[in-house]
């Protein structure tokens, strides 16, 4: 007997219940409301959410059809539950399985305040830190012809090291050019390391001269770096608002950061 196997098809069987279970939860709710709009039939597309199958009117049905049981006033989301318009009591909803409707405006509201302050407390920060700067320290140009017999005594140490750079090590690995060439191709949106053309015939090489310029421009603020899956993805920076929401929809989409723990190109 697979047990484990056992308690898998239990928890779908569970689940598969449940669906079923609120589906026709809803239709007995909805039975006899009709749309405000077309007296269309309405169906549950969400917790605190109806549309009318005919002119897609969308709406909350415990505002439209439920009333306070101790006043008769009509219910107002607040935040995560409803209150009566009127007495202010508490309202459970009828229309609701097991779920929880959220008020869309309050959370927009706090998600705005919460980057401003983010912003105001990142500005505050970088004043304080430029507050907290020491002046350039002047340091004299050195001058070894200050002490007598240094040049000539550095001139014996070194004199034997002049070995000439091999030639087939010259005109390889430019770092500026491989930073201009990533740079320029990330204007047109992000890329894996892979697809960015290479600038050598040697593809494998080409690719870790790109991981390496790629570390470089991470490390200066250029670009960000993230892995989905076998791929790491390079995208350029961005200092915009928004940006506060890249870790949510990275993680949604399977992208993990940040690039430590990369294993393949």
């Amino acid at each position: 007997m697979n047990i484990i196997q056992l308690a898998f098809d239990m928890a779908a069987a569970v689940k598969e219940f449940m669906s079923r279970a609120r589906r026709f939860y809803y239709v007995v709710m909805l039975f006899g409301c009709r749309c405000p709009k077309c007296n269309g039939s309405l169906t549950m597309i969400a917790d605190g959410r109806c549309e009318c199958s005919v002119c897609k009117y969308q709406f909350d049905p415990t505002v439209r059809f439920q009333r306070c049981p101790h006043c008769g006033g009509t219910p107002v989301l607040r935040v995560k539950r409803y209150q009566c318009k009127a007495c202010g009591r508490q309202i459970n909803s009828v229309f609701l399985f097991d779920g929880i409707a959220f008020d869309a405006d309050y959370f927009r509201k706090k998600m705005a305040e919460s980057r401003r302050r983010k912003k105001e407390l990142r500005q505050r920060v970088q004043e304080m830190l430029a507050q907290c700067r020491s002046e350039p320290l002047p340091l004299d140009a050195p001058d070894l012809s200050s002490v007598p017999g240094l040049v000539e005594a550095l001139s014996s140490l070194t004199g034997d090291l002049e070995v000439p750079v091999p030639l087939e090590l010259k005109g390889k690995f430019d770092l500026d050019r491989y930073q201009e060439h990533i740079t320029s191709y990330l204007e047109q949106g992000p890329s894996t390391l892979r697809n960015i053309p290479p600038l050598i015939d040697d593809l494998r090489l080409d690719l870790v001269w790109k991981f390496i310029a790629v570390i470089f421009l991470a490390h200066a603020g250029s670009v960000d770096v993230c892995q989905q899956g076998q791929a790491i993805w390079v995208i350029k920076h961005d200092d915009r608002e928004g940006q506060d929401l890249l870790g949510e929809i990275e993680e949604g989409h399977g992208i993990k950061r940040p690039m430590g723990g990369a294993q393949a190109w």
